[in-house]
Formats: C-alpha cells, sequence, structure tokens
C-alpha cells in the first residue's frame, strides 16, 4: 500500500514548500523503476525491511533506520526485498527559489545518498511519522507544523550527513595512513623527503602529517627515524658489519649524522650499544 497525501495549496511563502508526504506498506514485490525529480528533493526513512536501491548509477542497500537523500536531478531505482518488505515514510519538497542560490542540496554533492541508521535514527522517524499524521488528518495549521517538522528533519539530517562523513574521513585517512607506513617499512633505506612522499600519494604535505600522526600518534619523520634506528639495533647486534657500513645500510649516508641520531634515538652510541647487547653470535675465535 501506498499512501500519499499532497497539501491542499503550495505555501510560496515559507522557505521549505513540501509537495507531498506518504507512507509505503505491504507490498513485497513493490518496485519503481528509474527516474528522477529535476524540481523537488526526496527524502526516505526506512521504517522496516530493506530494500535495493541504484542511485546515479551505483547499486545501494538500505534497512531499517537508514534514510535516502536524492537531491534534485539525482537518478534513483527502487525495489523491495520480497523477504523483508520495505516499510517507508518520504516526503517530497523544495526549497523557495533563491533561498538557495548556491546551495539547492540536502546533502552536499558527492556526499553518500544514504545516511545509515545511527543514534538520531527514531527521531527522524518520529518527525516523519508526525508530518505524515498531520496530512492525514489535515486539521488547520497542517501546513504550518508539517513545515517546521520539515525543518527539523532537515536540521538533523545536516548532522547525521556531517557525523558520516566524519567518520569515513576517518576510516579513509587511516587506510592511507596505513598505505604510507607499508611504504616508510619497505622504503626505509632510501633517501626519502616528506615533500616527496606527498607528491607520491597526491595529498598536501601538512595534510600528511597531521594525519599519519593522528593515526598513529607520531609524525611520518620521527616514525621514520624510528624504524632505521629499530634496523640498526638489530644489525648491530647480529652482525660484525662496521657503524659506517650500518649507516649506509638504513638509509644514513653519514656516518656521524646517523651516530647522533642513533645516541639521541636509542639513548647510548652504536658502538656502546653493540658492546652491551651483541651475543656470542660468531663463535670463539680460541676453539
Amino acid at each position: 500500500m501506498n499512501t500519499r497525501h499532497e497539501p491542499d495549496r503550495l505555501h510560496e511563502d515559507q522557505d521549505c514548500i513540501i509537495i507531498y508526504v506518504g507512507k509505503l506498506a505491504d507490498n513485497p514485490h513493490w518496485s519503481f523503476p528509474t527516474h528522477k525529480h529535476d524540481d523537488l528533493h526526496e527524502i526516505i526513512y526506512v521504517n522496516e525491511g530493506q530494500g535495493s536501491f541504484t542511485i546515479d548509477g551505483s547499486k545501494h542497500s538500505a534497512q531499517k533506520g537508514d534514510l535516502l537523500v536524492y537531491n534534485k536531478g539525482t537518478l534513483h531505482e527502487e525495489k523491495s526485498d520480497p523477504e523483508f518488505p520495505l516499510s517507508t515514510l518520504y516526503c517530497g519538497f523544495r526549497f523557495k527559489e533563491g533561498t538557495r542560490a548556491n546551495n539547492d542540496w540536502v546533502v552536499p554533492p558527492g556526499s553518500d545518498p544514504i545516511v545509515r541508521a545511527n543514534r538520531y535514527s527514531e527521531e527522524i522517524r518520529s518527525l516523519m511519522q508526525t508530518m505524515f499524521n498531520e496530512f492525514s488528518i489535515r486539521e488547520e495549521g497542517y501546513n504550518s507544523i508539517s513545515h517546521h517538522l520539515l525543518n527539523a528533519v532537515l536540521l538533523i539530517i545536516d548532522r547525521m550527513s556531517h557525523h558520516q562523513r566524519t567518520a569515513n574521513e576517518i576510516v579513509r585517512s587511516n587506510t592511507l595512513a596505513e598505505s604510507i607506513k607499508d611504504y616508510l617499512d619497505t622504503n626505509y633505506r632510501q633517501h626519502i623527503k616528506l615533500k616527496d612522499l606527498a607528491d607520491q600519494f597526491h595529498i598536501d604535505f601538512y595534510y600528511l602529517i597531521h594525519m599519519y600522526k593522528n593515526c598513529y600518534g607520531i609524525s611520518p619523520y620521527h616514525y621514520l627515524i624510528q624504524r632505521r634506528m629499530g634496523e640498526a639495533t638489530r644489525l648491530l647486534v647480529s652482525t660484525k658489519k662496521k657503524v659506517w657500513e650500518i649507516s649506509k645500510l638504513v638509509g644514513y649516508e653519514n656516518p656521524n649524522y646517523f651516530t647522533i641520531l642513533f645516541t639521541k634515538t636509542v639513548g647510548e652510541s652504536p658502538r656502546s650499544f653493540r658492546k652491551r647487547n651483541q651475543k656470542d653470535m660468531f663463535g670463539d675465535p680460541s676453539n
């Protein structure tokens, strides 16, 4: 069953103009072929069940508590899951002409069109259900009440979308930080400049430092030093290589500079560290 209500008249004096409010339920085979709304935005709250959605060519699934947001002009196709039929609350509206000249959208272009269920979902459900009830009863003032309800919904969507974008950015940043760490672990013997590293990963130099430190609690520069010194300690303990040889092997052409960094990082000089930690791995020449 698909119940849709439209206002008795459009209130053009309001910043949000509701075109329709509706409710979909009890139709396991419901589907809507590809279409778009060039003159209005649409929001759909999944009350129960789940469904598949193709939005601007990308396939998505949504379930209870999720919110679909179609900015005007967004191509979308919808289909209910026969085993878990969709039950939705939806609303179509537009912003008053001139109020959104540069940002006539509900979520910023490029954002995920599905805001996943979160702690605000029940509040959205309650507001949209009340909006539907107001349009069903149509008592005096229903349009003004619905207008305020819609404004509340849009403010919460803005908050939800911002939280979701922030969470997604953290995930992307952590993935990028992991890739950079893998690169440093593999290439620490090479002459690495952070500016070149930022260029290689197509990110800003300062963003590289900030993002990496947020993920690992240490700057990439200091991680590189620690990685090199970690390898140097292994070589000092497990080989008979000279300090200048080890310096070159871990990426430092100048052995004096290497010694300064090693002493600062480890707390003692390479020779002192070797003398204190090297095991008798090479046998006793007297035997």
